[in-house]
């Protein structure tokens, strides 16, 4: 087995919408399919979320659930969290900016992932990583751009 090593992709791009559109979409636990393809398992409940708290996904029926720790919740702002699927977790991060012009208000999101692969799959993992990237970002412009 070759070495681990991490890759990281980041994404960004200014969406023509009010920042608290975007925050209502990503901090819902039931539309988290709409914009990343997973679903919550169980109950997560009703308080804001906290850094080590621990929450469950899963991307369809079947699939194997992933716990997913909370490094920080900046209501509005940002969100990093763990995904542990065995051996090293990947980190995600999520950053919302309001970007301010004349008349209009805008917001810059900023995704950004850092998953451990191994050595040889590294180029083609980083590409894929910033594929699925663009993908949430196309899916919440979708969501709250009409």
């Amino acid at each position: 087995m070759s070495p681990s090593r991490f890759v990281v992709a980041t994404v960004e791009r200014v969406l023509e919408t009010d920042p608290a559109a975007v925050w209502a979409l990503i901090a819902n636990p039931e539309r988290l399919r709409e914009w990343a393809g997973v679903e919550m398992v169980g109950y997560m409940g009703t308080e804001m979320p906290r850094p080590g708290q621990n929450v469950f996904i899963k991307r369809r029926r079947g699939s194997e659930e992933r716990r997913v720790e909370i490094e920080s919740w900046d209501a509005g702002t940002g969100i990093s969290c763990l995904v542990h699927s065995g051996g090293e977790p990947t980190r995600f991060r999520m950053e919302l900016h309001p970007e301010v012009g004349h008349g209009t208000i805008g917001t810059r999101i900023r995704l950004q992932q850092r998953s451990p692969v191994s050595s040889y799959l590294a180029a083609g993992a980083e590409w894929w990583m910033e594929r699925s990237l663009i993908g949430k970002l196309k899916r919440i412009e979708r969501a709250v751009v009409r």
